[in-house]
């Protein structure tokens, strides 16, 4: 799916899917026009034969007939126009469902980089801009459906009358519509900069909120509340701005409809003096146009609140109809194995706007092998296994599963073929039955206990008093480092993926909850392809090899032992840990 980058073009894509909805709306307000406009033509005959009661016998039947016709034709209006309400009723709730689930699914197709880029609040903000635009601009259509073709078959009546109404009502009409053009660009100029400004400052807000604990221990509210006033004036000045050109069309349309109905009830006097209409004509004639003034102002005034609103989708859009940057090839295939081999073949990388950290990289890891990543912060290691997940596109070379370039996989297919235990575990507010089996989403209850048992975590989910349907709050507040890196670790012995990648897995945990899982972690590990990161380099001496990184180069190979003996950069890292440690020990 790909998403327009332009409003209109972006709103006609809805348009499209609706369509059927629009025509069946444009029908029924067509019928209610011909019905409320012809009404105040009888009404004008009900006066005029009233008025010459005395100078004709059948005059009460006519009126009584007059009378039937403007009921039945009122009667009319308002059923046709009520039935298109009816319509809404099950129009917009499927809109506004639509609208937002290709918005999410867009979303989700970007890349970690873009996610790294843009504020979470922002986007949240741009996709509900993306969602009340869509259903604004629907709204509009039906107003302005109602709104037009009150006009048309007005002016199509009032031209009939006498041609002179047509060439006065033709002139007003282009003098209006210039005005309202002129005057809908500036605000639509204004509205995307309010726009961006709101999503700016929502983003702050949510940012600040979803940080509150690091608020709290610096004491920063002050800085925080400072920074937030700080674009709440941009978004003040931006908003007084377009809220002064919104006053000033206003009030230019207002004047303009008091003055043209007084012009024209002018020129229609003058033409009932001199013949040009009759009397019904010239009281139908000034009713219509005491009907079509209001309509044109409100047609104006609507369309510069659609030019508000295509500021904010050019706005949104933006920012969420960029292209991802990670894409699947045409004909990309799903990864399907029970073993792996991953292979980096002459890998160049860097990230945007920096040099290259990797250089002809060239590293194999066979089917089941168990291999720890070891460096200094910014070594490589991270990205190493970033690049496996093809969260970012290598610059240069390959990096291959089973022989075959990871991008000629589907994306999804790669990812439920490895799980990962993160060293910032990221918990959805749900409950802890719910997070475990993200692993695994139609998991049995059974299934869900044995992972957490195996992840040393059933004994705490049970201390609690709704045990595994405890809600674990935002970003997992009520559980402790070491109680959410058991609930990933659970998550993954769900997945039963055939890569394991653990990035500093239990560097949260103290030594007696290490211990405790470390069995259950060589259960996990059993048969498959496992790449650990990991500071504590005594939680990598299992591994079957070790890869020592520094400055994005491969500088060591080989198991925990032999490194030692070798006595060079791992031996030396391993040395420096140990007499922390002990100088830790020492103090205490």
């Amino acid at each position: 799916m790909n998403m327009e980058k332009n409003s209109l073009r972006y709103l006609w894509s809805y348009v499209r899917i609706f369509k059927y909805f629009f025509l069946l709306i444009i029908f029924l307000t067509l019928l209610s026009q011909i019905c409320g406009q012809f009404y105040p033509y009888f009404l004008a005959k009900i006066y005029d034969t009233a008025a010459k009661a005395s100078q004709d016998a059948d005059v009460w039947e006519r009126i009584f007939a007059y009378a039937f016709w403007a009921l039945a034709l009122g009667l009319g209006k308002v059923l046709l126009f009520e039935a298109t309400m009816f319509i809404d009723v099950r129009f917009f709730p499927q809109a506004r469902t639509i609208v937002i689930r290709d918005a999410f699914d867009y979303v989700n197709r970007h890349s970690i980089s873009y996610f790294n880029n843009e504020m979470s609040g922002n986007i949240s903000n741009k996709v509900s801009q993306l969602n009340n635009g869509v259903l604004e601009f629907f709204n509009f259509f039906q107003n302005i459906a109602y709104s037009s073709l009150h006009l048309f078959v007005t002016v199509l009546i009032l031209g009939f009358i006498n041609l002179w109404f047509l060439l006065a009502l033709s002139v007003w009409l282009l003098l209006v519509a210039a005005i309202g053009l002129f005057m809908g660009r500036k605000r639509s100029q204004y509205s995307k900069e309010t726009s961006t400004q709101q999503s700016i400052a929502n983003g702050m807000i949510v940012d600040s909120l979803a940080n509150y604990s690091e608020i709290k221990s610096f004491a920063n509210f002050k800085f925080e509340r400072y920074n937030l006033l700080r674009y709440l004036r941009l978004l003040r000045k931006a908003e007084t701005r377009e809220q002064k050109i919104r006053a000033l069309i206003h009030l230019s349309l207002n004047l303009i409809t008091v003055i043209s109905m007084l012009l024209f009830m002018f020129l229609s006097i003058l033409m009932l003096k001199f013949g040009q209409i009759n009397t019904v004509s010239f009281i139908y004639a000034n009713t219509l146009f005491m009907t079509i003034a209001p309509i044109v102002f409100e047609i104006t005034w609507m369309s510069n609140n659609v030019s508000r609103t295509l500021g904010q989708l050019d706005s949104a859009l933006s920012t969420i109809a960029v292209e991802p940057e990670i894409v699947d090839m045409s004909g990309a295939r799903k990864l399907q194995a029970k073993k792996c081999s991953i292979v980096f073949d002459n890998v160049s990388f860097a990230y945007k706007g920096k040099d290259n950290l990797f250089n002809g990289l060239n590293l194999e890891i066979k089917p089941g092998e168990k291999v720890g990543l070891v460096g200094t912060s910014g070594a490589g290691k991270s990205t190493f296994i970033k690049l496996v997940s093809r969260y970012y596109d290598i610059n240069e070379g390959s990096i291959k599963i089973n022989g075959v370039d990871i991008r000629s996989f589907t994306q999804d297919s790669l990812h439920q073929n490895i799980a990962t235990i993160p060293q910032d575990v990221c918990l959805f507010n749900r409950t802890l039955f719910d997070n475990i089996r993200y692993g695994k989403t139609g998991a049995s209850e059974a299934e869900v206990v044995a992972a957490a048992k195996k992840a040393s975590a059933d004994e705490f989910i049970r201390a609690f008093p709704n045990g595994y349907q405890t809600k674990v709050g935002e970003r997992g507040v009520v559980l402790s480092g070491g109680e959410r890196q058991r609930i990933a670790i659970a998550r993954a012995i769900l997945k039963n993926a055939p890569i394991l990648i653990f990035d500093e897995a239990t560097s949260a945990l103290d030594s007696r909850s290490e211990k405790h899982i470390q069995k259950s972690l060589k259960v996990l590990m059993k048969n498959k392809t496992v790449i650990a990161v990991a500071h504590r380099l005594s939680t990598l001496r299992e591994m079957d090899r070790i890869v020592v990184f520094e400055h994005g180069r491969i500088v060591e190979q080989g198991t925990h032992l032999g490194l030692l003996r070798r006595k060079g950069r791992y031996a030396k890292l391993y040395k420096m840990q140990s007499d922390g440690f002990v100088g830790i020990t020492d103090k205490a």
